[in-house]
């Protein structure tokens, strides 16, 4: 028998060519994504209710017989076993180990189900001298059976979630998604890099000098990028400092259903970033266009180094500058040239008037970041041919005609993929309106960032489980942008952001 890929003579019952390193016989497959977003449905169901009260009663800030979850186990130890299920679960289906895959899913389920039937739980009842939480403990089969107090209970979403997780993380197994997005290069397989057929083991060790400078990284990026995501927790918690306790979904019902103010802040995040995104990329489209067409190179890079300059100026230079202008004393050159001209009577407070704060804040995005979004635009417009400005000059077209249908066209690609790129940043929005806003126009001013940063910090009863649960809606509707644009832009351009 013969490896196909270096036509090397295989020993008997080789597994493995001691050549070029190909498995023999069937290549290992794709990543099974299936699998894998079955395994992150569990991990999120751990920190949904399992058994969850038919109606929240709440004393004060204590909600007495609220839910039921990992996160109020009297055993946390359980919990812990049970995540290093799903990660070995996914390192597994990582390593294209799906058998093992399937035992640590069933391992999983396990844990949870030990837990569910096996395990006490705490319940917060009240508060006891001193500011501390009085809690009693129960069984999850005891609140179903006879209740807790004056509360009746029911299964929650968790224990649904967590159903449909293990389904999928068993069965996503057996089905390989990626083939469907893969274009055929119409190549004889084994005509490609025998390093696609290689296992994990191998490739680990004979990389092991990259892996091992790329480690301190590694455990940077782990301490300071993922390790604060576990405080993602707390959005299901009351956070008290020293000992926060599980309320469930009790935060995402009132965000969703009762919270006027979060839904303005939403609104509002929407609206000035999408504005601002259309006004922005569309001033720099147009500035392109113009300082292509100087042809005086010293006065070229002086208007561009003008242009880039007050991106390089923090928003807090940037709000001063235009208060000095905007100014409704006598120094406001603004309302002193309207008032000189006899356009107004008085002078207008730009900067806290609800009819004018919107204007007034893209007008300062656009001074501030048109300039430097123009380097894209002016690169792709200095690799258009000069033959076909030639060759339309030569048939009569005239300038507007060539900036029709040659400079445009050219540009559109980039505009399109501009445009996609910071649409996924669109929820990311809080400096420009932290220093510029002011409690007379937070109607059309407060966004999600700022009305976080306000709930946390300005109010003198700070909820800090409330506000990371606005917080974990924020960054979940991010990642929808993202990947929308991310589809988009692999339609565009071919191949994606992330």
């Amino acid at each position: 028998m013969q490896c196909k890929s270096c036509n090397t003579e295989l020993p008997k019952n080789a597994k493995i060519c001691p050549k070029c390193g190909e498995k023999v016989g069937k290549p290992a497959g794709n990543l099974k994504v299936i699998s894998i977003i079955g395994f992150v449905i569990m991990l999120i169901a751990s920190m949904l209710p399992f058994v969850q009260s038919n109606e929240a009663v709440l004393d004060g800030y204590v909600p007495k017989g609220f839910a039921f979850s990992f996160m109020n186990i009297t055993v946390p130890v359980m919990w812990y076993l049970f995540i290093l299920f799903i990660v070995a679960g996914i390192l597994c289906v990582v390593a294209k180990k799906e058998i093992f895959s399937i035992i640590c899913s069933v391992g999983a389920t396990i844990v949870w189900a030990i837990s569910f039937f096996g395990f006490t739980y705490d319940i917060v009842v009240g508060k006891i001298t001193g500011g501390g939480l009085k809690k009693e403990y129960t069984t999850l089969m005891n609140v179903l059976n006879n209740g807790y107090g004056d509360n009746t209970y029911h299964i929650g979403c968790g224990t649904y979630i967590m159903i449909i997780g293990l389904i999928v993380a068993i069965v996503g197994v057996f089905f390989d998604v990626l083939k469907y997005f893969k274009k055929d290069l119409g190549v004889d397989a084994k005509y490609l890099s025998n390093s696609l057929n290689q296992s994990l083991g191998l490739k680990l060790y004979y990389y092991r000098g990259f892996y091992l400078m790329y480690l301190p990284v590694l455990i940077m990026i782990l301490i300071f990028n993922y390790w604060p995501m576990l405080g993602c927790r707390y959005a299901f918690t009351r956070y008290v400092i020293g000992n926060p306790y599980y309320v469930g979904l009790y935060h995402f019902q009132i965000m969703l259903t009762n919270d006027t103010f979060f839904w303005r802040s939403f609104r509002n995040t929407l609206i000035l970033s999408i504005i601002k995104l259309i006004l922005n990329t569309g001033a720099a489209v147009i500035i392109s266009l113009l300082l292509n067409e100087i042809v005086n190179m010293p006065f070229k890079k002086t208007v561009q180094t003008i242009v880039y300059l007050p991106h390089f100026m923090s928003w807090v230079v940037i709000f001063s500058v235009f208060r000095m202008l905007l100014s409704v004393n006598s120094s406001g050159v603004i309302n002193g040239f309207l008032i000189g001209a006899g356009l107004i009577k008085d002078p207008i407070n730009f900067l806290a008037d609800v009819h004018y704060w919107r204007g007034t804040f893209y007008v300062m995005n656009l001074w501030k970041d048109t300039g430097w979004g123009t380097v894209l635009f002016l690169a792709t417009l200095s690799g258009i041919s000069p033959d076909l400005y030639e060759a339309a000059q030569i048939d009569g077209a005239n300038r507007f005609k060539r900036l029709i249908y040659i400079t445009l066209p050219a540009l559109a690609n980039t505009i399109i993929t501009v445009f996609i790129l910071n649409l996924a940043k669109v929820m990311n929005l809080f400096e420009s309106v932290f220093v510029t806003k002011s409690p007379a126009v937070d109607s059309v001013a407060s966004v999600l960032q700022t009305y976080v940063y306000d709930k946390t910090f300005a109010g003198g009863n700070s909820d800090y489980g409330y506000t990371t649960s606005v917080g974990l809606f924020k960054s979940f509707v991010g990642m929808i942008l993202v990947l929308g644009c991310n589809y988009a832009s692999k339609k565009v351009r071919g191949r994606g952001i992330v």
